[in-house]
């Protein structure tokens, strides 16, 4: 414990012992005073004490003079300067000792003095503080104009661009020079104490008039003594002459010689004459650039404004020779037009050798003849080409080359031989077989029904074609040097439809892997034969059929399949369609179109002033019709009508009762309501109006093929309430026959 104690003493002793010597290293000294008798500046002093005795000046030389204080006793200091090296005090001559303090610094006490009234004393105070031996100190001008360009004891100039400029001199006296374009220079001595940083502001003398400039254009630049002004108006200069030059493009330039006064404005008017003409450059074809001075300037005809001088123009083409002009010297009597004629072709030649000879040569898409191995062609246009050689049992070529104006373009080609199969194809009577080659768009032709020869080894594409040029494919892969024996049957067409959108189909063959899906009203090419046809959709009885195309003769399948709810106790109805008609008028629920066009005429029922045929057109679509035992139930169409007095949009829901006839024919009858939303035509005039009418009528229905169904229709409407936008009296009632073609969709 005493140990303890011991030792935080110790430190504690140490650490006074420390700052003791620390301050012991910076304490105030002075020298005894000096009478100045010298100095006479103080006799005529009037600070006096209190006792109205003048005092006396001690002038004490220190380089940090605003650091020290002085402690008189009872009396105290009268007055105090702090000059640059000195610190001066005004005290009473009774004064006999004073101390004299300093920061961080042993003061010095009771430092004897003996003085006399009106007299001036000097003695030098030193602490050994780092300030009193510094040997530089700051410095810092301050400009009122910017930029500027500043010089310290003859050194370069520099520019700076800020009004403060800051550095760091030598202990004693130095030269600064200070300029800036048009105003006078500044140049001073000045002195650079360790007392204080050294500061000073200097304020530029303007040396400027300026030159007010108007001019005959606008948008110019002004070059004064070559030199490019920011100021294209008002331009400040020395006194003294200086050249002015005012420039624009396509203008001659206007140069002068201007007497500047000292703050004084100079008037100039610059009097800018055109330097250019308007050239009409026009080529005889229409694929024909034209060039000026390395310029685009556009296709067959361009304006182009030349300045005076020498220009170059020409006349450009891919594959053509240059054409070239040159404009020399141009001036008010210069030709406008110039005329660039028909370009000469570029021509090059071609020469290919071809192993082995006999091969189907084709150059940009046309046979050539290179039946003994060679096609030579000695006038080619330059530019891209393209070649293809094909040859039986052998690699197809495709390339492409470069042909240049003057130049021999020369090729051996050399086809490599294919690994070949042998193949026996048999297909359905008449119909014809091709292959199909990778890269080519049209196919090789086998034969017709049977084609027995070779093949290429691997996968090859075979083709069917029918008379009435539908297509199937077949994907046969062939070994190398062995026998094939493939059994085509031609493919035949499959359409699926249900009365759900949205189902979900899978129909697959015994010659599928993985089944198609495909959505309803969709046709697809499958293989032949047997069909495995499956159909879901949530919220209704899975469906599942087989069926069987191998019917001869038959183009297509429709096949229609009716979904049940899954609630529902009916069981699913399927119907097998084979005839070329679809019947898609009084087909099972469900079917919509579009219509494209309804043209027919209306006329006055009873006889009225305007009786007669009017022309009218409409476009319209019928969305939904639904059926529900034997008649459709709701029949609901939008169509828009316009003719040369009407223009409307009418919403005409109606029910109707179909009665089929035979493949592609049904009759129609229907009655319902017509209502016209508004008139566009009659906006104009007053506002629209509303019209009903109360309809009823029957049509024939052609459906050919289920491709364009055509309607040939009578309908009598009978006003209920509203405006006849036809101009025919709202109590007149009307009677319309037309044909309506409704090309669309069903599914």
């Amino acid at each position: 414990m005493v140990n303890g104690f011991s030792k935080y003493l110790g430190l504690i002793l140490l650490s006074v012992i420390s700052i003791q010597y620390s301050v012991a290293q910076n304490q105030v000294k002075v020298t005894a005073l000096q009478h100045d008798i010298k100095d006479l500046s103080q006799r005529s002093s009037k600070v006096f004490d209190q006792n109205g005795e003048r005092c006396a000046v001690i002038k004490f030389e220190t380089p940090i003079p605003s650091f020290f204080s002085f402690n008189l006793g009872a009396q105290q200091i009268e007055k105090r300067e702090n000059k640059d090296d000195e610190v001066w005090i005004w005290v009473s001559p009774d004064v006999k000792k004073m101390t004299i303090r300093c920061s961080d610094c042993t003061p010095l006490k009771d430092y004897r003095v003996n003085l006399k009234s009106g007299n001036v004393y000097r003695a030098k105070i030193t602490t050994g503080l780092p300030q009193e031996v510094a040997t530089t100190q700051k410095v810092n001008f301050y400009c009122d104009h910017i930029p500027y360009y500043i010089s310290i004891d003859g050194a370069e100039p520099i520019e700076h661009k800020a009004h403060t400029y800051y550095t760091e001199l030598p202990i004693g006296a130095h030269q600064v020079m200070m300029s800036a374009k048009l105003y006078k220079p500044y140049n001073a001595t000045f002195r650079v104490f360790r007392s204080k940083p050294y500061m000073d502001t200097v304020r530029l003398e303007e040396n400027y008039g300026e030159i007010a400039l108007t001019a005959t254009q606008s948008a110019y630049t002004v070059y004064l003594d070559d030199e490019l002004q920011r100021h294209n108006r008002l331009i400040k200069a020395e006194p003294g002459e200086h050249k002015l030059v005012v420039s624009k493009d396509r203008y001659e330039s206007y140069e002068t010689r201007v007497e500047v006064k000292l703050k004084e404005q100079t008037p100039v008017h610059a009097v800018l004459k055109p330097a250019f003409m308007l050239f009409t450059i026009e080529a005889a074809e229409d694929e024909t650039e034209i060039w000026v001075d390395d310029t685009y300037r556009g296709r067959r005809k361009a304006n182009v404004e030349l300045v005076w001088g020498t220009h170059q123009i020409e006349g450009r083409r891919k594959g053509y020779d240059t054409w070239e002009y040159a404009v020399k010297d141009i001036n008010a009597n210069s030709e406008k037009n110039i005329r660039i004629p028909k370009l000469n072709k570029q021509y090059g030649s071609i020469r290919l050798s071809i192993f082995p000879p006999g091969a189907e040569t084709y150059v940009d898409g046309k046979l050539v003849n290179s039946s003994n191995g060679i096609y030579t062609d000695p006038r080619v246009v330059t530019g891209l080409h393209f070649v293809q050689i094909r040859l039986t049992d052998y690699k197809s070529v495709r390339d492409t080359f470069t042909v240049e104006s003057g130049q021999v373009y020369a090729r051996n080609y050399e086809l490599q031989p294919i690994a070949l199969g042998e193949a026996t194809i048999q297909t359905d009577q008449d119909v014809a077989i091709y292959r199909r080659v990778p890269d080519e768009d049209v196919p090789i032709f086998l034969g017709h029904t049977q084609y027995k020869g070779k093949l290429p080894a691997g996968e090859n594409v075979i083709e069917l074609k029918s008379a009435a040029g539908v297509t199937c494919q077949y994907h046969v892969f062939i070994n190398e040097k062995q026998m094939h024996t493939f059994s085509m049957p031609f493919k035949r067409k499959l359409m699926v439809r249900t009365n759900v959108v949205g189902g979900k189909l899978m129909v697959s063959t015994p010659y599928t892997k993985q089944p198609y899906r495909i959505k309803a009203n969709k046709k697809m090419n499958s293989n032949p034969l047997k069909y495995v046809i499956d159909i879901d959709k949530k919220g209704y009885q899975p469906f599942h059929d087989t069926i069987d195309l191998t019917i001869p003769g038959q183009k297509y399948t429709v096949y229609r399949a009716e979904l049940r709810k899954t609630n529902d106790t009916i069981p699913h109805e399927k119907r097998y369609q084979s005839p070329a008609f679809l019947q898609r008028y009084y087909d099972n629920a469900g079917t919509w179109f579009i219509g494209i066009i309804d043209f027919g005429y209306i006329f006055d029922f009873n006889g009225g002033k305007d009786f007669g045929f009017k022309h009218i057109l409409t476009a319209g679509v019928l969305p939904f019709r639904y059926r529900m035992l034997g008649v459709n139930a709701a029949d609901f169409e939008l169509c828009v009508s316009d003719s040369a007095k009407m223009e409307s949009f009418s919403y005409r829901p109606k029910i109707s009762l179909v009665l089929p006839c035979k493949p592609g024919f049904a009759f129609t009858f229907y009655t319902g309501l017509s209502i016209n939303l508004y008139d566009r035509h009659f906006a104009k005039e007053k506002p629209a109006t509303v019209r009903t009418d109360l309809l009823g009528g029957v049509s024939m229905k052609l459906n050919s093929a289920g491709r364009f169904p055509v309607d040939i229709f009578a309908e009598y409407k009978y006003p209920l309430k509203g405006r006849d936008l036809s101009l025919i009296s709202h109590k007149e009632q009307l009677f319309r026959v037309g044909i309506l073609f409704t090309p669309g969709i069903d599914h």
